[in-house]
């Protein structure tokens, strides 16, 4: 049987192949419920999360894939400032930015910029042979989570993109668990979208027979 030294210890190798899978698994769940609650915008989503991430990045680094390790310490400690400030923020979670031309512009130029960057760092400094994929779906999720902090509406657009190039790199990279993962991601940014679309509607209709209300109640004064 062969064996794999890992640190002071032999494991077999089948041993190492079935704690990437636990762990892919495992990930794989937490990353789903979190983006359940975020459709929902549960703050439960920002904590499970943090669990996700960290799975994650453990997983990326011992599969290569190293833009996405770094997509996902970013992620933590974008989970930490969004949790802090829906927390601190209670009017912000109720209020979501419906998508705007100007708004599409301005985030497909800083999505080119950023897979510009990415992409050349990850052709020169490591030895991934799938930088242009990874560079593309950590453009897109950089934006997207820093969407998501702020409900814009786009978020969900850019989460889809997203999901379907990373349908092809986890399929590349032998990853079963997140392969399944990411297909339910794709049905779940079209939902996330229409809810929130639907949510902003509502909350608009709201807003604007609060303020035939009180139009009415000054009117009578």
């Amino acid at each position: 049987m062969l064996l794999v030294k890992c640190r002071n210890c032999f494991y077999p190798i089948g041993f190492i192949g079935h704690q990437h899978m636990l762990i892919d698994l495992f990930g794989a769940i937490t990353a789903l419920l979190a983006t359940y609650f975020f459709i929902r915008r549960d703050m439960k989503a920002w904590m499970i999360g943090l669990v996700a991430t960290s799975c994650n990045a453990w997983l990326y680094w011992q599969k290569g894939i190293f833009a996405d390790m770094c997509l996902e310490i970013f992620y933590f400690f974008n989970f930490c400032y969004g949790w802090y400030l829906w927390s601190q923020q209670n009017e912000l979670r109720s209020k979501m930015i419906p998508l705007s031309l100007k708004q599409l512009v301005y985030v497909a130029g800083g999505v080119l910029i950023l897979y510009c960057i990415i992409a050349g760092i990850l052709t020169i400094s490591t030895h991934s042979n799938v930088p242009m994929l990874d560079a593309a779906t950590t453009a897109l999720s950089i934006t997207a989570q820093c969407a998501m902090c702020y409900k814009l509406m786009i978020t969900w657009i850019l989460w889809f993109c997203a999901d379907c190039i990373y349908v092809i790199l986890y399929y590349v990279k032998d990853l079963p668990f997140h392969v399944m993962l990411v297909l339910i991601y794709m049905g779940m940014a079209i939902i996330g979208f229409k809810t929130w679309r639907k949510d902003f509607a509502s909350e608009k209709n709201e807003a604007s027979h609060a303020d035939k209300q009180g139009s009415r109640f000054f009117n009578l004064l």
